[in-house]
């Protein structure tokens, strides 16, 4: 006989205002950090590059800063996703599987659009 899932409590109104003004702080933060990266790699040149290891270097470099602030694109849509999930009202609900999403997991990754379960079927590749 299958366990039925327990479903997780809401968060509380006061909850969800913290959750939100945190989502709202980090969005601040990781835009900062984008632009940051990405005025360092664009001011990134080989210009003063004496040889081919500082050329190379200086590409390296480079790439990782593109690289740094294509993740930190990436964290800021999904943060902009759960914001637009706080105006529709369903923040804090999966995505998956409509079952709510535990406060401990919302407060650890609160862009997070899947509850822990499916989270861990994702992970496997068995979630889309």
């Amino acid at each position: 006989m299958p366990m039925s899932k327990i479903q997780p409590k809401k968060p509380t109104d006061k909850q969800l205002d913290e959750l939100r003004q945190g989502l709202i702080e980090k969005r601040a933060q990781v835009l900062a950090l984008y632009r940051h990266d990405v005025q360092v790699g664009q001011q990134s040149t080989d210009d003063n590059a004496d040889d081919f290891a500082d050329r190379a270097n200086n590409s390296y470099n480079r790439e990782t800063m593109f690289a740094l602030s294509d993740t930190e694109r990436r964290l800021m849509l999904e943060i902009d996703d759960a914001l637009d999930r706080f105006a529709a009202g369903t923040f804090g609900v999966c995505v998956a599987c409509g079952s709510n999403i535990g406060i401990a997991r919302l407060q650890a990754v609160p862009w997070t659009d899947l509850c822990i379960e499916c989270a861990e079927l994702k992970e496997r590749g068995l979630l889309d």
